[in-house]
């Protein structure tokens, strides 16, 4: 499977990075490994993907399963022990990744995963800027 860096992903990125919400030691030696475990496709051979803490589909407010939309998860990440959240739209083959964020209430991950949903439908429409690929 392909991963496709989103402008979104890109931008988010780098605004976490300057709010310092993870060390750089984390991001290289946590963050990204797992990001690339996406390489090998679904259903992942890797176990941490089976885990509902790392790894599972978008839920929108009402419950509803988002189509193509997942979360990769981490938790008790920088300084501020915060919860990360990376959006992951999974279309042909290709693991677009969107928007990161902090969980830091309900509300916002409803939020994010509405924002999630108008990115999936970006994607499906051809209207996507990607920056690179992993």
């Amino acid at each position: 499977m392909d991963i496709a860096i989103t402008e979104w992903a890109l931008q988010s990125y780098l605004d976490l990075k300057h709010k310092r919400v993870f060390t750089d030691q984390e991001y290289r030696t946590c963050i990204r490994p797992d990001v690339q475990l996406l390489r090998d496709g679904f259903p992942s051979p890797h176990a941490v993907f089976a885990q509902q803490n790392f790894w599972g589909p978008a839920k929108d407010k009402g419950g509803n399963t988002v189509a193509h939309g997942f979360k990769m998860k981490w938790h008790n990440l920088g300084p501020g022990q915060v919860q990360l959240r990376l959006g992951v739209a999974t279309i042909n083959d290709t693991a677009y990744l969107c928007r990161a964020y902090v969980k830091d209430s309900v509300a916002t991950d409803y939020r994010q995963i509405a924002n999630l949903k108008v990115h999936i439908s970006s994607i499906l429409n051809g209207k996507v800027i990607v920056r690179g690929y992993l």
